[in-house]
This record gives C-alpha cells, structure tokens and sequence, in this order.
C-alpha cells in the first residue's frame, strides 16, 4: 500500500507525535511519563485481523475519536484494560479512573495525530471522542468504513510508574486522501 520511503515518513512524524504527547503527559500526569514508538504498519481495513497485532483479539480499553482538518479520519487508542488501568494509576490520588483515562488517551491520540497530520503539510486536530471497549477489528469495522480504508498502526510503549506497558494507536484514513497527502 505504501513505499518504505513513506512509512518512514510517517514513523518520523509518529516519533515526533510520542515526544509531544510524552512532554504533555509529563506536566499533567507524572514526571517520569514516557512514550516510546515501537512500530508502524500499515494495511487497509480489510486486511487489519490477519496483518496487525490486535492485542489477540481480547477486548481493550480504547478511546475512538476523530480528527479533522486538511485530513479527516478516525483514530483509536487502544491498552489492554488491565495496563490501562496501571496507566491512570500511575499518579496516585487520581480518583475518577476513567476519567483520567480519557483525558490521558486524547492527549495521546491528539499529539500524534497533529504531529502526522503537520508532517502531510495537513493541519489537523482531534474532535469528538468516546470510551469503546471490543476487539480491535470490532471497533474498527463498526466504524463502517471502506474495506479500502488506510490504517496506520503506531505501536507505543508508555512509561508508567516502573511499569512499560503497551498501547496501539489505529489511524483510520481514506487510501486515495492518504495517499495524495503522501505525494504532495
């Protein structure tokens, strides 16, 4: 679907989104937060269940919002509930737990999508979101888009704590508006 050249595009920029969000969790959750990307794939929605891992196809904790702008689209983040849950926990005092999640997980979801977005030369932002919990490819293909649908996965690490624990971030975007961002 994509070049090398343009999934390392999209892994810098990515970078670049988990330094943004690691300085913003830093300031308003802890200190020693951390955010670390692992990986980038990219597949169509169709393909997502056989070509990317989707935490075994459990349930996750996952924030689903989109984002407009010069590209709109859909972005989840998605923990295992259990790192989730270590996650918001990591600051203690933190009393409404799934609060502190959303409020962490937009952060997250905000900072790389506004960093990839600014590397497409596209400004964009995070809008409306909501709790989910499902399978990945459940959330996702409840979204009801195209089989074609791009879906970039960034594959994080978040510091917690003395905790590293998982997280997913699944960029839904239209093949032909990513792939003409990509050529511009």
């Amino acid at each position: 679907m994509l070049t090398d050249d343009q999934l390392n595009a999209i892994a810098r920029w990515a970078h670049r989104g988990a330094k943004a969000g690691q300085a913003s969790l830093q300031d308003i959750h802890t200190a020693n937060s951390g955010l670390e990307v692992r990986g980038i794939q990219c597949t169509t929605l169709a393909e997502l269940p056989d070509r990317v891992a989707c935490f075994d196809g459990e349930c996750v904790a996952g924030l689903m919002g989109r984002f407009q702008g010069g590209l709109c689209g859909t972005a989840l983040l998605a923990m295992d509930p259990e790192d989730a849950l270590t996650w918001v926990r990591s600051k203690p005092g933190e009393e409404d737990l799934l609060a502190t999640f959303v409020r962490l997980s937009k952060l997250v979801q905000s900072s790389m999508v506004a960093e990839i977005g600014a590397g497409l030369g596209q400004e964009v932002t995070a809008s409306s979101a909501e709790l989910c919990e499902d399978s990945v490819p459940l959330i996702l293909l409840g979204t009801r888009a195209p089989s074609d649908t791009a879906v970039v996965t960034v594959s994080l690490l978040v510091a917690a704590g003395d905790d590293v624990l998982p997280m997913q971030i699944y960029l839904m975007i239209e093949s032909k508006l990513l792939c003409t961002a990509l050529a511009a």
